[in-house]
C-alpha cells in the first residue's frame, strides 16, 4: 500500500511538472563579430529571451520594446534590447526566413546573421 501510494503521488508530481513548462524553441544567429540566440514561445510567435555571444560567453539582453511587424507581409518582429552597459540595439526578426538583422541604437551600423 505504500508503494501504490508513494508511486501515485510520483506520477501526480510528473504531471503537475509537465503542464506546467512552458516550452521554448531556440534559434540562433552567426555573425563575423558575433551570434545572437532567440528563445520564443512553441508557436514562435514571440520573443521570449535575447541572448548575445562573444568571444564564446553568452549574455542575455533585456527586451526593452516590442513591435509586431506580422501585418507587414514580410511576418516578424522588431525588438529594442539592453546590454549590461546599457547599449542599445535593435533585432529585427524575420520569423520565417533564415537571417536576422542587429542595428545599433543609432541605427549607423548594422550586422546581417544567418541561423545556424
Amino acid at each position: 500500500m505504500k508503494f501504490l501510494f508513494s508511486s501515485l503521488c510520483a506520477m501526480m508530481l510528473m504531471f503537475v511538472l509537465q503542464s506546467n513548462a512552458a516550452a521554448q524553441k531556440y534559434f540562433t544567429y552567426d555573425g563575423d563579430v558575433f551570434s545572437v540566440q532567440l528563445k520564443t514561445n512553441t508557436a514562435n510567435t514571440q520573443v521570449m529571451e535575447v541572448y548575445f555571444s562573444s568571444n564564446g560567453e553568452w549574455h542575455k539582453f533585456d527586451i526593452i520594446d516590442f513591435h509586431n511587424l506580422e501585418d507587414t507581409g514580410e511576418g516578424g518582429f522588431l525588438y529594442t534590447v539592453k546590454d549590461g552597459k546599457g547599449d542599445i540595439y535593435d533585432v529585427d526578426y524575420y520569423r520565417n526566413d533564415d537571417y536576422i538583422i542587429v542595428y545599433a541604437s543609432d541605427h549607423s551600423t548594422q550586422w546581417r546573421l544567418h541561423r545556424r
